[in-house]
């Protein structure tokens, strides 16, 4: 008996020789590996100064970010700012030892060893948080030993060089949640709407059951997965005893609750933003925009930029709907992605008149469809709606809204313009054929007052366009929808043009300021000559060609509708004296026809939405000096004859004229040498 427990005692210290020998050698091949692969990873310095890559924010005109220009889409966050269910589900997920090891976890690494050799397959993950940090920050994801072992040295110089709190507030900044998002407040914001301080139990839950795999728990395309996740770290949060029973039963009763549509959806407001990106990318660089970690403030109006795409959409849609429209919207396919917009397509932008700034950019009627900005980068032939810019020229130079001109046929070299519809209205005055929109008027006006005067008026109004003949006086020469919208700023602005701004300052990351962006204006016409031009389109947009604008509308109005040749586009340009709206409709294909007066129909309930969403909510009344229109010094009123705009001592009808310029009483006021047909008497006025 004693020689055979002499004999087990032998064997095991043998035993234990060898496997301490063992020991000791692989502890040396393994202390050798770690030194040997440190050369090869950066110095401690490099790891305090390192910083994390953050694109450049973008902020709509009350403060709320609305998007973050980035390769890496981030938005740095505190670690005192996030609740502490967050921090206790990321450690139960994913490191239960973090706060007790030195950047490896030994028993983790064992356990994960006897699984991988029990199945065969070497899957089973034992990173720990500093691991997966170190991993992200410095390394590839590779899998071979010798990244393994680098991911290891990393690890513990990484703990010798952060404390606990650091390293989580690191990863949680750093770590890829999938979408292009990475950190916990850029996820959070995507996936539910709201800051990661904000995040309740079972969010937090989800948040951190997508770290393992981001794309496959993503809960808008996989629901159910990333439930069944979201219950395992609730689960394993009961496990270490970080949740009640009860809270624990409650999070597992709630629904997944992400909402599409967070602060870094791109809906309504993606031309804006796409349009904002052009103008800094080439400004600042790509880098410093993607990466610089810039704020930038911009002058987007985000409710009104969604109102207006829900409201104009759902017009354009009632319009394929009722007839004659082979390609409509609602054929396309749903994840369809740039592609060739055949259906109706449609633009908008609305300015803020005394500052230019731009609330509302609608570029197109999907983003997704197609990026091309049809208000900034599309040329097209504005139709009549260019008759105001030129006709302003023409009151300058002494015309009025009394001024009478033969709207009959006229014929220019080989050019025959003709009125739409084929008819004449013989001598007309000023107001009524800007009223009804006559085009051999306007020829005449136009020819009346020269070429160069037309190109000075395109000049004035800030429309890159250079008229070489008198068929720009219909529009037949293009212009970028945005400019021309812009141009019509001057009537309500006394006769100063405001140019459009989208961003008002830059910021760099510590919040110095690099750029301010001021408003710019540019005197275009007296404010006497502005206020006859409103007072005009007054009249258009009242009982003329746009008095569908009106629809559900109660403020003061001006404007202009515009058809260009064969109905390729339809536009109506308005405004009150707080904002300018200008919409266009047609179609990319140019051969198609949009419809006449097509997009003054749905000025009326855009901007009276503006206006609302302007108060709050609620409606203000109709005479609200804001959208009311004042007339300057040096307007007079007259009464004139309607059918040969004399001025009359009794009876007629009221028009306004600028002080010194107003006709003679029972004079011939025209600059064409001709008169009217039949012969004028006051009595004649007085029996009106």
């Amino acid at each position: 008996m004693d020689i055979m427990k002499k004999e087990n005692k032998q064997k095991w210290r043998s035993i234990l020789l060898i496997g301490g020998i063992a020991a000791c050698v692989l502890i040396g091949v393994f202390i050798g590996a770690l030194w040997y692969y440190q050369d090869d990873l950066p110095p401690t310095v490099e790891l305090k100064n390192y910083t994390l890559r953050t694109g450049s924010e973008v902020y709509d005109r009350s403060g709320r970010m609305i998007y973050l220009f980035a390769f890496e889409k981030r938005k740095l966050v505190s670690l005192k700012e996030l609740p502490p269910h967050l921090i206790d589900a990321l450690i139960a997920t994913e490191d239960k030892r973090f706060y007790y090891h030195l950047g490896v976890d030994p028993i983790r690494m064992v356990r994960a060893l006897m699984t991988d050799i029990r199945t065969g397959d070497f899957s089973e993950g034992a990173s720990t948080i500093t691991q997966q940090m170190a991993r992200n920050m410095f390394l590839t994801l590779d899998k071979t030993i010798a990244r393994k072992m680098r991911e290891i040295v990393l690890s513990l110089k990484i703990e010798a060089t952060f404390s606990k709190d650091e390293i989580l507030e690191i990863y949680l900044n750093k770590i890829f949640w999938g979408s292009q998002n990475h950190g916990v407040e850029t996820a959070s914001l995507y996936y539910f709407n709201k800051h990661a301080r904000d995040l309740n139990l079972p969010e937090s839950a989800l948040i951190v059951g997508m770290i393992q795999r981001p794309n496959y728990y993503d809960p808008f395309k996989h629901p159910e997965r990333a439930k069944s996740r979201r219950d395992l770290v609730l689960g394993r949060m009961l496990k270490t005893r970080k949740i009640t029973e009860e809270q624990y039963q409650e999070a597992l009763a709630s629904p997944v609750n992400s909402q599409r549509g967070g602060s870094y959806a791109r809906f309504a407001s993606d031309y804006f933003i796409e349009q904002v990106r052009s103008y800094l990318e080439n400004k600042y660089g790509t880098e410093r925009l993607f990466e610089g970690g810039l704020k930038i403030y911009t002058t987007l109006d985000s409710e009104m930029s969604s109102a207006a795409d829900s409201l104009f959409n759902a017009y354009l849609r009632r319009v394929e709907n009722s007839g004659g429209f082979p390609n409509r919207y609602s054929t396309v396919p749903k994840d369809a992605q740039d592609i060739d917009t055949k259906y109706i397509q449609g633009g908008l932008a609305l300015i803020e008149n005394k500052t230019g700034y731009v609330r509302v950019l609608i570029g197109g009627r999907s983003f997704e469809h197609s990026k091309f900005n049809r208000m900034t980068q599309a040329r097209r032939q504005p139709g009549s709606s260019i008759k105001p810019i030129y006709y302003t020229i023409a009151v300058e130079k002494g015309y009025h809204p009394a001024k009478i001109l033969p709207d009959a046929p006229i014929t220019i070299g080989n050019w025959s313009p003709q009125n739409s519809g084929g008819s004449y209205h013989g001598n007309t005055r000023m107001r009524v054929a800007l009223q009804w929109s006559y085009n051999t008027w306007a020829v005449r006006c136009a020819e009346d007052i020269g070429l160069p005067a037309v190109r000075d008026a395109f000049r004035r109004f800030g429309l890159k366009a250079d008229p070489k003949d008198l068929t720009a006086a219909l529009g037949a020469y293009e212009v970028t929808p945005l400019n021309l919208i812009a141009a019509y700023t001057a009537f309500p602005n006394d006769g100063k043009r405001a140019a459009p701004v989208f961003v008002t300052k830059i910021e760099d990351m510590n919040g110095k300021l690099i750029e301010r962006i001021n408003s710019q204006k540019y005197n275009v016409c007296s404010p006497q000559v502005a206020y006859l031009m409103t007072s005009m389109l007054q009249t258009v947009a009242k009982s003329g060609t746009g008095a569908s604008s009106r629809n559900g509308y109660y403020w003061d109005n001006a404007g202009k509708t515009g058809t260009s040749n064969q109905n390729n586009d339809s536009w109506f340009i308005g405004f009150n004296k707080a904002y300018t709206l200008g919409i266009w409709t047609g179609f990319d294909n140019r051969n198609l026809k949009s419809g006449s007066a097509l997009a003054a129909s749905i000025w009326g309930p855009i901007m009276t939405k503006a206006i609302q969403i302007d108060n709050n909510g609620r409606t203000p009344s109709a005479n609200d000096s804001r959208y009311t229109f004042v007339e300057p010094p040096r307007i007079v009123h007259l009464n004139i004859n309607p059918y040969t705009g004399f001025v009359v001592r009794g009876g007629g009808i009221s028009e306004v004229f600028i002080e010194g310029y107003e006709p003679v009483v029972s004079r011939d006021s025209l600059s064409y040498n001709f008169a009217p047909s039949y012969n004028f008497q006051d009595q004649f006025e007085q029996e009106l």
